[in-house]
Formats: C-alpha cells, sequence, structure tokens
C-alpha cells in the first residue's frame, strides 16, 4: 500500500492559522508581534523568498520591518543596522536573508544578533542552549520536521532516527531537539555522513528517515526498510525525460520509496511551505518570550 504523504502545505495552514489565533491575543494585551529581516542587493532568489515571509507576516497579524541594503555596503554599516534593531522594543525577531555579498562575513553579520531575537536559531548560545534542552530557537526547518512527524501521528520518542545531513541547519538542530527527554522527542537519533561507507547499513536501521543532500534519488528503495517514516528535504532541479521541462526532485527515489513507507513528504510540497511558517512560529514565540508570557 503506497505511503501516506505527509503534506506541508496542509499542516502550514493549520499552524498559520494557530498563530492567527495567538497573535490576535497578543494584541489584545498591546504587543505586535514584529520580525525584522535585512536584506543586502537585489538577488532575485533571496527577493522572492523575503516576499514569502513578508506575505506570510501580513496572512498572520505579525509586523514587517524590513531594511534594504544596497549591494555595496560595508560590513561597518550593516553591523550598524543589526545592533539598531536589536535596541528596538518593536523587534521580537531579525533574520538576515544569506546568501550575504563575498565582501561580508556572514558569521559575523549572524553574531551580531542577540540571541533573544535570534529567531533563525543560529547564535551559538541558541545551540548550545538547545543540545542542553533549554528554551532556545532553531532553524526552521529542524522544528518543521518535528511538527510533521507529531502531527502526522509520528511520536519520535523511543524510535531510531536516522539523518543523513550533519550540517547546522538541519542534521545538527533536529538531532539536538529530537534527543531530549521531552514531549515530541525522546529519540535514538543517528547522524550520518552522506559520503558514509556502506550508509544503507544505517538508514535501514530507521523507523524515521531524514535525507538532505540535493542529489536525486540518493536514496533507493533497497536502503530502506518497510514501515519507515521519510522526511526529504532535498532539491534539485532536473529534466523531465518526457515533456523536457525542468522539475524539482528530492533525494528519495520517491517512486519506489513510497510502496515501501508508512509515510513520505513530497518534493515539492513537503518539508518547503513549512520553513517561513515555522518562522514565524518563532517570532510569535519571541514576543511572548519578550512579554514574559508563557
Amino acid at each position: 500500500m503506497p505511503a501516506k504523504l505527509l503534506d506541508g502545505r496542509k499542516i502550514s495552514a493549520e499552524i498559520r492559522e494557530e498563530l492567527k489565533g495567538e497573535a490576535k491575543r497578543l494584541f489584545e494585551r498591546g504587543i505586535v508581534p514584529g520580525l525584522a529581516g535585512i536584506l543586502v542587493g537585489e538577488d532575485p532568489g533571496s527577493t522572492t523568498y523575503v516576499g514569502l515571509k513578508s506575505k506570510a507576516c501580513e496572512e498572520v497579524g505579525i509586523k514587517e520591518m524590513m531594511c534594504h541594503l544596497p549591494e555595496t555596503v560595508t560590513e561597518a554599516e550593516l553591523l550598524k543596522n543589526i545592533a539598531r534593531l536589536n535596541q528596538d522594543p518593536l523587534v521580537h525577531g531579525i533574520f538576515i536573508q544569506l546568501p550575504l555579498p563575498k565582501h561580508l562575513s556572514e558569521d559575523k553579520a549572524l553574531a551580531a544578533i542577540v540571541p533573544e531575537k535570534d529567531v533563525d536559531g543560529f547564535r551559538e548560545v541558541n545551540v548550545g542552549r538547545a543540545w542542553l534542552g533549554q528554551s532556545a530557537f532553531v532553524p526552521a526547518v529542524a522544528i518543521a520536521m518535528q511538527e510533521m512527524l507529531v502531527r502526522g501521528g509520528y511520536d519520535p520518542k523511543d524510535k531510531e532516527v536516522v539523518i543523513v545531513n550533519v550540517d547546522n541547519m538541519v542534521g545538527k538542530p533536529l538531532a539536538s531537539i529530537l534527543v531530549q527527554d521531552k514531549a515530541k522527542a525522546g529519540a535514538n537519533v543517528t547522524l550520518c555522513h552522506p559520503a558514509t561507507p556502506k550508509l544503507a547499513a544505517y538508514t535501514r536501521r530507521a523507523d524515521i528517515l531524514v535525507v538532505s543532500v540535493n542529489q536525486p534519488k540518493f536514496i533507493t528503495a533497497d536502503m530502506v526498510k518497510e514501515g519507515v517514516v521519510v522526511l526529504d528535504f532535498g532539491g534539485t532541479f532536473v529534466e523531465d525525460p518526457v515533456t523536457k521541462k525542468r522539475k524539482t526532485v528530492g533525494d528519495v527515489d520517491f517512486d519506489t520509496v513510497k510502496e515501501k513507507a508508512e509515510a513520505i513528504t513530497p518534493v515539492p510540497g513537503g518539508v518547503g511551505p513549512m520553513l517561513v511558517t515555522m518562522l514565524m512560529w518563532s517570532t510569535v514565540q519571541a514576543a511572548k518570550m519578550a512579554a514574559g508570557l508563557p
């Protein structure tokens, strides 16, 4: 029987409705969640993504405050703008749209955001707090995956989770929240480098398999066990052999793996639609924390 599809668009819509209610309750207390973003230059992809964030803010009830800086901005000027947003009490969350131009240090820019406004979860303070099981912001993709599992009916507690990714956006932050002895967590987590010899020996153990390597059909049906839950965060443009049009495909050989899996995320339409929504979620949490609300 084909796998259940974990529909990121549907789950995202559910969460946004919940966030509208939370934003309304904050507004009744005189609080408007504020999200400030910094966009340097006019990169088309970055501009489009910032536009999606702006639309989501409007939908949920978050005040969006974008700071557009020219491609030629100096590092000192960039850091000055971040400091200004850090000090603004109306700003609860700050994000920097990456990538930055080559003459700017992404590490310095991200490190300049105060931890309590670091809604992208890249500051080392938030990374450390997450591993310690303390309240912390983590990258949107990690909390998106956790929510997709739980809302799909797949509690990670006591499950064998194998993550084929070890970066700071997916693998490490997801592991840091799933290993905690808490609700919606409590898993046994293995992080794997994509180039690991005999990788299938690890992936076949997985009750929950997470893959993010941007290599089409990297995970094939012989690499998973029956009943696995698969979260695919790959995205590569390939040419359709029939239509000759370019399409986005994931890291999992979807057509064959879905015949063995219990549940699977499609690409597109899986984890991707959740990312902006979870940034909105983190912003609302930041506003509640700033107001001393649970």
